[in-house]
């Protein structure tokens, strides 16, 4: 039997939005104040979650104690991600203080954002006004959207310099995704949406906020290969992360009856 799609109401997501955009805000003044940002990122990503968890569980894709474990996952994911590609594999550098000298190239105050973004990713493809259907399962779908995953992000450990073979795997791989996964219309449309916002904001962050900055960044800083990811790694996310909310929420639901 197929699980019901998850839903966002309109408040869940004006949180989530608005903590985002609280901390755009912060990134183009004060991205070079480490001790200010230090305080403002967490103090934004506790007040989203409190806000969050206050709001009636009819409008929420989660319950508590499954929002919770979920934001610590995605920090954690995203976290490892952002720290692999830049202190690893120097795939771009970011250009504000870090208070990890020696073990990151990335302030604390960035890695637990990547936490924020995965989750308002989710709350987006969940928002009620989008009404987007839920995405057919089976693991063979999972195994193959992995799969795209790790064959992209290992070309962009290598790649990452030349001007086609940089955005070349991300291009292939999206059209994998349309043509194999066949996401329906609404997603379609989101897909755009999110190709045109995503680079968007990065772009924001590296003219304004002096956050980072890429090779070959002919868009406003911006490389082709990550407008593409934008659009593949939102994709991916929408069907993996909604998979695990599937997987985390049973078993921390017996400990909130108990």
């Amino acid at each position: 039997m197929s699980l019901p799609a998850r839903q966002v109401g309109d408040r869940p997501f004006l949180v989530d939005a608005g903590a985002i955009a609280l901390i755009s805000l912060f990134i183009c003044l004060f991205s070079q104040r480490l001790q200010l940002m230090t305080l403002l990122v967490p103090a934004v990503i506790a007040l989203r979650l409190l806000g969050w968890l206050l709001l009636p569980r009819v409008e929420r894709d989660l319950d508590g104690r499954a929002e919770v474990a979920l934001c610590v996952l995605t920090t954690a994911l995203g976290a490892f991600n952002d720290w692999n590609s830049v202190t690893r594999h120097r795939i771009y550098d970011y250009t504000v203080p870090t208070d990890l000298p020696g073990l990151s190239h990335i302030p604390v105050w960035m890695l637990l954002y990547w936490g924020l973004i995965l989750r308002f990713v989710l709350t987006v493809f969940h928002w009620r006004r989008v009404a987007l259907p839920r995405a057919p399962g089976g693991a063979g779908r999972a195994a193959f959207l992995l799969a795209l995953v790790l064959a992209t992000r290992q070309a962009i450990y290598r790649l990452y310099a030349h001007p086609v073979l940089s955005w070349l795997p991300f291009l292939l791989a999206l059209g994998a995704v349309l043509s194999v996964v066949r996401p329906d219309r609404g997603r379609l449309r989101l897909l755009a949406v999110v190709l045109v916002v995503g680079p968007a904001i990065e772009a924001l962050y590296i003219q304004v906020g002096q956050l980072h900055a890429y090779r070959l960044g002919w868009l406003a800083g911006v490389p082709v290969w990550i407008l593409l990811w934008w659009g593949l790694a939102a994709m991916i996310w929408d069907d993996l992360g909604t998979r695990l909310m599937d997987a985390i929420e049973p078993v921390l639901a017996p400990a909130a009856r108990s």
